[in-house]
């Protein structure tokens, strides 16, 4: 029996195997870590939309919009407008997360934090 053949097919199927397994749901409830005195949820519904609040000392914020996933990034697209000059909401308006493993990173100008799935 050629082997050449056999080994060939195995390398040919094994990127396609590691991609799909590279790509888990992401949909689900996160919860803000590593960012100091702030606290935020959120939740990426698998129909595309997300619900997303945020607390940084007395100000807070809510948003509703969109995701989807590019180059390993979850993009939000917040369609809640804010209600104030300091409602933090508008945070989550073009709100870019890097998915890295066990996180979606992001850093909202006071260093790298992460959203975990809980």
């Amino acid at each position: 029996m050629e082997l050449k053949p056999l080994f060939f097919a195995a390398l040919m199927w094994l990127p396609i195997t590691h991609a799909s397994a590279e790509t888990p749901p992401l949909d689900g409830h996160y919860y803000l870590t590593g960012a100091m005195e702030m606290g935020a949820e959120l939740l990426l519904r698998k129909d595309g939309t997300f619900d997303a609040g945020l607390a940084y000392g007395s100000a807070d914020g809510f948003a509703k919009g969109t995701w989807k996933v590019e180059n390993q990034t979850v993009l939000l697209e917040s369609k809640t407008k804010p209600a104030s000059n300091s409602d933090l909401g508008g945070l989550f308006q073009d709100l870019q997360l890097v998915i890295e493993p066990n996180c979606l990173a992001v850093d909202f100008g006071n260093g790298k934090a992460c959203f975990r799935r809980q």
